[in-house]
């Protein structure tokens, strides 16, 4: 990847690393780009929210129940610790 804290390359660099710096200016952060003398900026047309270019990513190829439910000694202890839990809290109540 590209270095974070660019903020100026030439337009061979920027042919080279072409989606790296979309993705900063993406991020909004500046791109400078110097091509025959002239310095061009690029930047998104509009500051999006962070949530808005947000990227959903699959963490686990499973569902998460599965994890917890597969181990029928580790469920029980949780559930041992959970009724204790309950107990301790209406006794308190």
């Amino acid at each position: 990847m590209y270095s974070d804290c660019m903020s100026e390359l030439t337009a061979t660099n920027l042919r080279k690393h072409l989606f790296e710096v979309l993705d900063q200016a993406i991020r909004g952060e500046a791109v400078e780009i110097t091509y025959k003398g002239s310095k061009l900026r690029l930047a998104p047309t509009q500051n999006a929210s962070k949530l808005a270019r947000a990227v959903r990513r699959s963490t686990l190829l499973v569902n998460p129940d599965s994890i917890v439910e597969s181990d029928t000694e580790l469920m029980a202890e949780l559930e041992q610790g959970w009724r204790k839990d309950d107990q301790t809290l209406d006794e308190t109540l």
